[in-house]
């Protein structure tokens, strides 16, 4: 399996204890494929799956805020659902 599914594995099933481990790989592979991290069908990494991958969490983190930021900067509206978060 790919490092970033294992890892979006791990993080789904360490907020959610009580979901099945085919749930969470369900899940994870579900999203990984709608961010172009998963190529569609599989669950075969695409190259910028595999860049992800290597990273670790703080890492990620920080492309995604520069991403969003540049994003912004550009006039484009945010729309991801941040509810629930700290």
């Amino acid at each position: 399996m790919p490092a970033i599914l294992d890892d979006a594995v791990k993080s789904i099933m360490e907020k959610n204890p009580k979901l099945s481990k085919s749930s969470a790989y369900a899940i994870a592979t579900k999203q990984l494929q709608k961010s172009g991290d998963l190529k569609k069908g599989t669950q075969e990494a695409t190259e910028k799956g595999d860049r992800r991958g290597e990273m670790s969490a703080a890492t990620r983190a920080k492309t995604r805020a520069r991403k969003y930021k540049e994003e912004r900067e550009r006039g484009k509206k945010d729309e991801r659902n941040t509810e629930g978060r700290d």
